[in-house]
């Protein structure tokens, strides 16, 4: 059998990604075939594309860690799916039998890899992953919707319920509002029961900040954060500050930090080496959380969430599969609020 799917053949810019027709994958002993209805594009697409993601890949190769679609056929010894299932493949490839496997922890397990970066990924009509590492999708959740959700959700989920510990009445900073995870992490806030005040670097964002759930809006370009967040909280800064960007924004989010307040951190696309003042880091008595790899009861919870009605993916734009390089032209650009989906049939 045969599918539509992109494929990288070597590092480079957007035109390395090119629509192939290629062999489809088949379920071995353990796995699952899912026919995808709905993919996402995510920061590490890009950065596995330009070969950046630290993660060396065997040419020709599949990126893409999310999507949602059903089954399509199951390999001998799997049970508890069927032909016809919703599901969506979990982009942390586990092996449920370790010591953090076991003891809950899957997240960190000793042995994982990462749909679409160690292995063919979802950019395609087809992906085949160990059934283990897939999850059904909740009645009346859209394909769409539950990609827009997973990843985005289930991260900011991790870093401020999990590792943060966000609790009710706090005051939380949340970076990049108009990114998946940033979008994501307002509404998961509100739902917690704290005030928001988010950033973004273009005051047309601000609107959208707002309709999400942002008590406050600020534009990083043009506002010195740390002053501005201590202006608005009466001089005692935030309990929790979200980050998903690194360089200055990490920066930032330690000076609006109060006296004993928490760093959740989920990504540094816009600096991987930061010079930190320790002085000010051990005066305040900051913790500093690293964070990113969401469990499958992670996404269970925020998937039912938004099944319910609680939460509610943005999605900014929908491409056909074929318009994979279009996707990583408006990532690139920043010039999006929410996620971007691939149709893998769309003509």
């Amino acid at each position: 059998m045969e599918m539509q799917a992109i494929l990288l053949r070597q590092y480079g810019g957007v035109e390395a990604l090119t629509l192939e027709k290629t062999a489809a994958p088949q379920p071995g002993p353990g796995e699952i075939l899912i026919r995808n209805h709905a993919v996402g594009v995510n920061h590490c697409d890009t950065d596995v594309r330009r070969g950046l993601f630290g993660v060396a890949q065997a040419f020709p190769h599949v990126m893409g860690v999310d999507s949602a679609g059903v089954v399509e056929a199951v390999g001998p010894g799997v049970t508890g799916f069927e032909v016809g299932d919703r599901v969506s493949p979990h982009f942390l490839l586990t092996c449920g039998t370790c010591r953090n496997c076991i003891r809950g922890r899957e997240n960190i397990c000793l042995n994982s890899g990462v749909l679409g970066v160690t292995s063919w990924g979802t950019y395609a009509q087809f992906t085949c992953v160990p059934a283990h590492n897939v999850i059904h999708l909740p009645e009346g959740l859209g394909f769409a919707e539950a990609v827009a959700a997973q990843t985005a959700f289930a991260t900011a989920w991790e870093a401020l319920i999990e590792e943060g510990k966000l609790l009710v009445g706090e005051t939380v900073l949340i970076n990049a509002a108009g990114s998946g995870v940033g979008s994501a992490g307002i509404q998961i806030a509100k739902l917690a029961g704290a005030r928001v005040i988010a950033t973004t670097g273009s005051d047309a964002k601000f609107a959208a900040a707002r309709e999400m759930g942002a008590d406050e809006v600020l534009n990083y370009s043009t506002t010195d954060i740390p002053k501005a967040v201590h202006d608005l909280t009466d001089g005692i800064g935030v309990e929790i500050a979200l980050d998903m960007v690194g360089g200055d924004r990490l920066i930032d989010s330690i000076g609006a930090l109060a006296l004993g307040g928490r760093l959740v951190t989920v990504g540094a696309h816009a600096g991987e080496q930061v010079e930190i003042d320790m002085i000010e880091f051990f005066r305040k008595h900051i913790s500093m959380h690293g964070c990113g790899r969401s469990t499958k009861a992670i996404v269970q919870t925020v998937l039912g969430l938004v099944a319910e009605g609680k939460l509610k993916p943005v999605i900014h734009r929908q491409f056909p599969l074929a318009e994979a390089a279009e996707a990583h032209r408006v990532m690139e650009s920043r010039n999006f609020f929410g996620r971007m989906i691939l149709d893998p049939w769309a003509a």
